[in-house]
């Protein structure tokens, strides 16, 4: 059964929290108040909604390229290995 995959809103959430246990972690002495929190909140969202947006346009021209790309190799002639290494 395929997964579902996280909503966009859960990516930002995860990937703000490993960024600011990270920073715990490391101990760095960086003062980090709820409003940064929250902006580096905000900018994951946005960044990965644009990305979606863009994975919208992207994927389907790939395909096509893909499509394309076999239906041109199956028009290419296969090279019979007899005809080439025939030492008689």
């Amino acid at each position: 059964m395929p997964e579902d995959k996280p909503s966009d809103e859960e990516m930002a959430f995860k990937l703000v929290s490993l960024y600011v246990s990270e920073i715990s972690r490391k101990g760095e002495k960086r003062q980090m108040g709820l409003d940064t929190i929250i902006n580096a909140y905000f900018y994951t969202l946005l960044r990965l909604k644009k990305k979606r947006k863009e994975m919208e346009y992207i994927e389907p021209a790939v395909k096509r390229e893909e499509e394309e790309l076999a239906s041109s190799l199956d028009e290419l002639p296969i090279p019979q290995m007899d005809d080439q290494f025939n030492f008689d």
